[in-house]
């Protein structure tokens, strides 16, 4: 009978070679089969230690994954867990899609916080039957339709520029997350909620309506308006999927498994805080030395305070050795943290490289780049071309971010951003790979055109057949929708319903090209059959787009996909948590109103040191620090940070071997 203090020989046999000697962290101070905190610093594998405990439960005491909630906040981390125990040979991997809301699926659990409880509640379930226009979770179309009944513009989003209906919004989401009293609540009990302006990001939020709306405007007038449209088209924001889990819906496992929880909301947290008590065993993975998300009002109280909150013991097991962050890193990162927090002590994987650079100026000018010769020393295309692919740029605002992006944007280099951060590779991709697949297809019938010379028609050599080419269907779809309305032969709606019977009634993702004459004209071959040419044909992109899409056709050879960015990741500071590269390319720099936060509010000291802890801690091998890109931020990181880290780092480093150490 296990102790539950070793990993099992079952699960040791399935792990690959690096980490066949490991340990269940902490088993000292809680097993496998007991709830505990993973208090876990960069690099330390709060995740890997989640699996294996997991791991542990399911082959001692049988546990399936049906048996397990194991969720996130950050859908790009829904998945970690659970792919490691399917590598690692625990689990096999479902027949069904592990990402479906579906009880044939034993893997629904392993899931964003958000799709964890709209499963538990049945919330889906409940819009899935609704055919209304607007019906199901909020989005563009919604938001468009609500701000054009209002009389107020409805713009893309960008990451710089607020609207009436940005300022409006973001402090709305705001207070549901943070439980402030706003509005109507279907399930919180309005009692236990705190007035708007008892909370200071409510209260600058609030400061930003008033200068956008005028101050005869009423916040709660806007917020009554919005929720009767949403309420009249049943349509509903995600805050509500955790109101209706903070009351009911627990999820049916005996295993729970909460990670980042340094990133928990007041809401989330209530949330999380019923889920646990109801758990056999509960693990609460997280950081509160890394920055929480700001713009939601997480705190790390939740992580540090939740074994008070649910009367339940939640021992801490310190995760001491970081297996990716070198020395000079962690000694940077530490110095700023120190500013605010106790910096937690850390065993780091060794010597690595922290280097300085002066970058050329990114400029801002109304609504463009001035962008430095890609050949600039230390600019964001020099940093890529000499250090490869495996690059993220770290920035603290998106607009900062936006200005990296332009600049690779400009050199077609394919990079993957977060939304509303540079230009959608994704989207880009798939209109290449459409245009790469029609160019030369001519059907017999579009041979006269006035343009056939510039586009290539029918009679040219190498024109191809189309029967022997097809679209998936998001090629299509993505296609048909930058296609101008003058080159289409039936409605979009038509377009719409062909490509969800292609999807959906025949069972398959391929549209043949030669099942398209009846829904284009003939000049539809020539305008968007001249492959890169046809690129300034298409519509609903601007310049940047078209560009970018121009100069990645040259640089890249097919397929077109977003395996091309290889690692190369434009993010800000905050979207880059559990994320790591070979490089990191941090940009120094506030902004004036971050700098009077921090001159005015601790709270706000604390939470900026935690930010730059995480941007300095994300490299495996080499850091670089960049000073002087934008001329509109205020220096953030120490002057000397560089040099003396390397010293720290060295100082440490004779410490552990015996020796002494003179203090940083």
């Amino acid at each position: 009978m296990s102790d539950f203090t070793e990993i099992p020989d079952a699960l040791r046999a399935g792990l690959p070679e690096d980490l066949k000697d490991a340990e269940l962290a902490g088993a000292d101070v809680a097993g496998a089969d007991e709830s505990c905190r993973l208090y876990g610093p960069p690099g330390t594998g709060k995740s890997t230690q989640s699996a294996f405990r997991a791991g542990t439960l399911a082959i001692e005491e049988g546990l399936r994954p049906s048996d397990m909630t194991v969720v996130t906040y950050r859908k790009a981390l829904a998945g970690v867990v659970r792919n490691r125990l399917i590598d690692w040979g625990v689990f096999e991997t479902p027949d069904v899609d592990p990402e479906k809301a579906d009880s044939a699926n034993p893997f629904q659990y392993w899931c964003t916080i958000h799709a964890a409880a709209a499963r538990a509640t049945g919330f889906l379930s409940d819009l899935n039957d609704q055919d209304e226009d607007l019906a199901g979770m909020v989005g563009g179309k919604a938001k468009r339709r609500f701000c054009s009944e209002l009389g107020i513009k409805f713009l893309p989003p960008r990451p710089w520029l607020e609207t009436k209906w940005t300022v409006f919004y973001d402090l709305y989401t705001y207070a549901k997350n943070n439980l402030l009293d706003v509005g109507e609540w279907t399930h919180i009990d309005t009692s236990g909620l705190s007035p708007l302006r008892s909370d200071h990001g409510a209260e600058r939020r609030l400061d930003a309506f008033r200068d956008e709306w005028g101050t005869a405007a009423s916040f709660e007038k806007v917020v009554e308006k919005w929720e009767e449209f949403k309420r009249e088209n049943d349509v509903h924001d995600f805050y509500e999927l955790l109101e209706a889990a903070a009351v009911g819906g627990t999820p049916p496992t005996r295993l729970v498994v909460i990670d980042e929880y340094h990133d928990a909301t007041p809401l989330m947290a209530a949330v999380s805080e019923r889920w646990v008590e109801a758990a056999e065993t509960a693990i609460v993975a997280g950081d509160p030395d890394q920055v929480v998300n700001g713009y939601a009002g997480a705190s790390p109280r939740f992580f540090e305070e939740i074994g008070d909150r649910v009367e339940r013991d939640l021992p801490v097991v310190q995760l001491d050795r970081s297996w990716r962050c070198p020395d000079e890193h962690y000694q940077a990162a530490a110095r700023v943290l120190r500013q605010e927090r106790a910096v937690p002590s850390l065993t780091t994987a060794g010597p690595g490289q922290l280097l300085r650079h002066s970058s050329p100026e990114l400029r801002h000018d109304g609504d463009e780049w001035r962008l430095p010769d890609p050949d600039t020393d230390a600019g964001p295309v020099s940093l890529w071309r000499e250090y490869g692919t495996d690059l993220m740029y770290l920035t603290r605002t998106q607009k900062q971010a936006d200005g990296v992006a332009a600049a690779l944007d400009e050199e077609g280099i394919v990079y993957v951003s977060q939304d509303d951060v540079g230009g959608d590779w994704e989207l880009r991709l798939t209109l290449m790979r459409a245009l790469d697949t029609l160019e030369g297809v001519r059907p017999e019938e579009a041979t006269t055109s006035t343009r056939i010379g510039d586009y290539g028609g029918a009679s040219s050599p190498g024109t191809k057949t189309p029967g022997n080419y097809a679209f998936d269907v998001e090629e299509a779809r993505a296609l048909f929708r930058h296609t101008h309305g003058r080159y289409l032969s039936a409605g979009r709606d038509e377009i719409e319903e062909f490509l969800q019977q292609v999807e959906y009634d025949d069972g398959g993702d391929d549209v043949p090209l030669d099942t398209l004459s009846e829904y284009v004209t003939d000049k539809w071959w020539l305008r968007y059959g001249a492959g890169r040419s046809s690129i300034s044909e298409l519509i609903r992109l601007d310049d940047r787009d078209r560009e970018s899409m121009r100069a990645a056709w040259i640089r890249y050879e097919t397929p077109y996909t977003l395996a091309l960015a290889g690692g190369t990741r434009v993010l800000t500071i905050h979207a880059s948590k559990g994320a790591e590269a070979t490089d990191v390319v941090v940009y120094d720099g506030i902004t004036g109103r971050i700098s009077r936060d921090l001159e005015e509010r601790a709270d706000a000291r604390e939470n900026e040191a935690r930010t730059w802890y995480v941007a300095l801690t994300r490299a495996s091998k080499r850091l670089h620090v960049i000073r002087g890109a934008y001329d509109w931020t205020d220096p953030y990181l120490p002057t000397d940070l560089e040099p003396r880290a390397a010293k720290a780092a060295l100082e440490a480093a004779a410490v552990a071997d015996g020796g002494e150490q003179d203090g940083a």
